[in-house]
């Protein structure tokens, strides 16, 4: 199966418009984070989309992207935003973090293999389908849409990551709560 076929493909609305989402998921060796990125941004410029990648052991499902996603939207197209740049934007959301070098440390890219996790932004859904198919050749990401899914082997880190105590877990799951910190996020302004 192709690369396009396996986007998760989300319309989205608000004060934004209309844009649609991307999600895709797959892994790779990073030899040079800032190559790689560098890379992200040429083929967002060749498709005319907006794209970040994140460290997929650190994301809590489909969810927790589209979440964010909408919520950066939103802060970008109201002025709430917290950076200039859509693309850290959605940085700092994915981590609800309003500092985007603390944003960056929790769910960034590193050197080495890796399992990543992408969204990409744009107007309609052929071009983000369009824009991961080049992202993924061009970056040499192998796709497995696996690794969004919140699984046991992420339980751990997430709730370090996200500061959630074992008390919080008792009320309501992982994923929910992550999303509630994103939430929370709108209210640090």
């Amino acid at each position: 199966m192709s690369v396009a076929r396996k986007v998760r493909i989300f319309s989205l609305r608000g004060p934004f418009g209309e844009r649609t989402i991307g999600l895709a998921g797959g892994n790779a060796t990073i030899e040079n984070t800032a190559e790689f990125l560098r890379a992200l941004g040429a083929a967002d410029r060749e498709e005319g989309t907006i794209s970040q990648v994140f460290d997929a052991s650190k994301i809590a499902g489909v969810g927790h992207l589209v979440h964010a996603a909408r919520l950066a939207l939103v802060a970008s197209s109201t002025g709430h935003n917290f950076a200039d740049h859509l693309g850290i934007e959605l940085a700092c959301w994915v981590a609800a973090e309003r500092q985007i070098a603390r944003a960056f440390k929790k769910v960034g890219i590193h050197k080495g293999k890796m399992n990543l996790a992408f969204i990409v932004v744009g107007d309609a859904s052929r071009q983000v389908r369009s824009a991961v198919s080049r992202i993924f050749h061009d970056l040499n990401v192998k796709p497995d849409d696996t690794v969004l899914e919140l699984t046991r082997d992420k339980v751990s880190v997430l709730k370090e990551v996200f500061s959630i105590s074992r008390e919080e877990l008792k009320i309501a799951p992982l994923e929910k709560l992550i999303m509630e910190r994103i939430a929370l996020l709108s209210l640090a302004r």
